[in-house]
């Protein structure tokens, strides 16, 4: 049994390590696959009634780590695309009113539509 957790252990620090890459790269689809294997292999921990070595308990607290630290990679990575769309979208003109102070639709004109950027 502690063989098998010391393997589990080393088997989700690899999948932490490639769920990185993939949040790097920005590859979603790889981040779902990984996703779901790393749910499985939690699963499998969760059943593994016993205790564990001083030794795996340190393993295990390093992934816990480096679990969050992959977590904010990925809200930074996201947050940055999300503040590129933003810019790519937002328009040069200012919002334009009628006579009877009601907002006038305008066309889409971002930086990026007109090719400015």
């Amino acid at each position: 049994m502690e063989q098998d957790l010391t393997q589990n252990l080393m088997q989700l620090e690899k999948l932490i390590m490639q769920e990185r890459c993939f949040a790097c790269t920005m590859k979603i689809a790889g981040l779902q696959q990984i996703q779901q294997e790393k749910k499985q292999l939690i699963d499998e921990i969760r059943a593994l009634d016993g205790q564990c070595s001083v030794e795996q308990k340190q393993v295990a607290g390093r992934l816990r780590d480096e679990n969050r630290r992959n977590a904010q990679l990925l809200y930074t990575c996201l947050n940055y695309l999300r503040q590129a769309m933003h810019n790519c979208t937002r328009q040069l003109t200012p919002t334009s009113y009628g006579c009877f102070g009601n907002s006038l639709q305008s066309t889409p004109s971002g930086l990026l539509l007109t090719g400015r950027i």
